[in-house]
């Protein structure tokens, strides 16, 4: 955990109750998907009704056309020619062989038994693949297409290169083999950024450019050396796994991937988590990467089109905005993943142990203060949001409402934290309709991280909204952190270091300056720069604090656990 996002949750706590979200210099994203980062996507309502929206618009906009669409397709089949051999070669090429830098062959086996062989060649960014039930092998280049050989001929499919394809199938082999999932999603996240057809090679491939021995290292694994014919490799065997005693990945002396191992106990209970991505029968599973020169050439082929292909391209280049667009402000600290490790797997823990419901909820919350904020992104837009801290002193509870002001018609959302139940309640009043979603407060962790790599500089006073604030600046090697508050207003948040009310977080030495300052006041404004990058620079200050009673009633709200995978995350 670092110590600026220590700081800048405790200002924001509205923003997010996780103290390891994954990409933590990105303040404004924390604002608009806060929950979707700590809890694995808060609710699923915003894509069901776009893709819904996206369907109806399709089908009644193209009638017509889709009419004909599967007799055209099949005409389009039988009369259109070969084309030229690996053409998705010559899109993104350089960040393509950025990412894919050597050769390599693969061999899954299952239950003992060689499965699949896998061979790619890093020079085409392509794989040929073979099995035993294929009297020609298969190929996949490295825009997702998957050319098959039937009736005398190769024809080529782009069913599968989806933007989402590139998540869904990876993440169900993540899952059946246990890996870490931060660096890998950090990946997709980044390949995504860069416009490139994320994870053509459905996750197999990936893995060995993913994964190195840091990915590794933390409580959940225990690191070995193994020796071998002569050479050293580091082993790391999982820890914490319950049925998969006996599991591994293998690193050889390069910290190149060499094994995945997965021994997965035979249970009574299959849940869509465990279940195996090739068949449910497979209880133990080997991936073997050999680094070794692979030639792959793929062949010339006919492109064809699945039925209802079309309407599933449109609809899902509609949610995905932009489609394979590059963004031009890339920056690898976005998707560093060393103070993430392990957060995945301890939030569907969280999720999975929570069991407090509507039900528990208080009759009524109330509060005494609303302190209204404004929040500035330095974005091109200079998007503007208004917050109100909702505040009762020395109660067990708080929340923040939040606003966009360019979006007014999505409505209000207020996050509320209540520490007697460790229990984060968003309550969402949009359009007439009330719903409430409800996420455990997951178990603060262990951190090592020292305060005195930052800069820490008393700042002269200054006046804010009637009252007179001092101030500190925190600053490190990226970021300015300026931060002002008050002893004069007639409110403190004594919890402020506690994370909305929670028990006390074993923080790191901490400059008493900081404790001093900030414990027994009220924070006015923080400013934070990104000496890297201007456009994730923002600024929050006070701009009233009013004695004004308000409520918040539970009743009146409607619980989405049934709306979205939250439950079934804590079914099974």
């Amino acid at each position: 955990m670092k110590i600026r996002f220590i700081l800048l949750t405790t200002m924001c706590i509205a923003f997010s109750y996780t103290a390891e979200a994954q990409f933590l210099k990105k303040l404004k994203k924390k604002a608009e998907q806060a929950a979707e980062r700590t809890i694995l996507r808060k609710t699923d309502e915003v894509v069901t009704k776009k893709t819904e929206k996206t369907i109806d618009d399709a089908t009644t906009s193209k009638k017509n056309e889709n009419k004909n669409k599967n007799s055209q397709d099949s005409k389009q089949d039988e009369s259109s020619a070969l084309e030229p051999a690996n053409t998705a070669l010559n899109k993104n090429t350089k960040a393509k062989k950025d990412f894919y830098k050597e050769d390599v062959v693969i061999k899954l086996h299952e239950n003992g038994n060689l499965n699949q062989t896998q061979f790619f060649d890093a020079n085409q960014i392509a794989v040929r693949s073979t099995q035993d039930n294929m009297p020609k092998p298969n190929f996949i280049d490295s825009e997702g297409f998957i050319y098959g050989y039937k009736d005398g001929e190769y024809t080529k499919s782009s069913i599968v290169a989806l933007q989402s394809q590139g998540m869904m199938v990876p993440t169900m082999i993540l899952e059946a083999y246990k890996l870490p999932p931060e660096p890998f999603m950090a990946q997709l996240q980044k390949q995504t950024d860069q416009g490139l057809t994320a994870n053509p090679f459905n996750g197999i491939v990936e893995f060995a450019f993913v994964y190195k021995p840091d990915d590794f290292r933390y409580e959940d694994f225990k690191e070995v050396k193994q020796t071998l014919r002569g050479q050293t490799y580091t082993k790391f065997e999982f820890l914490n796994e319950p049925g998969y005693e006996g599991s591994y990945v293998l690193f050889d002396d390069k910290d190149r991937l060499v094994e995945i191992y997965t021994n997965k106990a035979k249970t009574e209970e299959q849940t869509s988590f465990d279940m195996n991505f090739t068949s449910p029968e497979a209880m133990e599973s080997l991936l073997v990467y050999n680094y070794q020169p692979v030639e792959v050439n793929l062949p010339k082929a006919r492109e064809v089109r699945a039925q209802g292909q079309g309407l599933m391209e449109g609809v899902m280049g509609n949610i995905v905005k932009g489609g394979n667009e590059p963004k031009s402000d890339i920056d690898e600290d976005d998707y560093d993943t060393s103070d993430s490790k392990g957060m995945t797997k301890s939030i569907r823990k969280s999720l999975k142990n929570h069991k407090v419901t509507a039900s528990d909820l208080p009759d009524k919350y109330t509060f005494d203060w609303e302190l209204q904020t404004e929040m500035v992104t330095n974005t091109k837009k200079k998007e503007v949001m208004d917050m109100t801290f909702l505040i009762k002193e020395e109660a067990p509870y708080q929340a923040t409402k939040i606003s966009s002001r360019e979006n007014k018609d999505m409505g209000n959302t207020t996050m509320l934290f209540d520490s007697n139940l460790n229990t984060m309640v968003m309550f969402m009043d949009a359009q007439g309709s009330n719903f409430l979603q409800m996420f455990p407060i997951p178990e603060p962790r262990k951190t090592t991280e020292d305060i005195d790599k930052y800069k820490i500089t008393v700042l002269p006073s200054k006046n804010i909204i009637g009252y007179s604030c001092k101030g500190l600046q925190f600053e490190d090697d990226r970021y300015i952190m300026k931060i002002y508050h008050t002893t004069e207003a007639d409110i403190t948040l004594t919890n402020f270091l506690n994370f909305g009310g929670q028990s006390k977080m074993d923080f790191p030495d901490i400059d008493p300056r900081i404790t001093e300052q900030f414990s027994n006041g009220l924070i006015m404004e923080m400013d934070m720069e990104d000496k890297k990058k201007s456009n994730n620079n923002v600024n929050i200050i006070a701009k009233s604090l009013k004695n004004t009673a308000t409520s918040i009633r539970p009743n009146q709200y409607q619980s989405m656990d049934m709306l979205s995978g939250v439950k079934m995350l804590k079914e099974n």
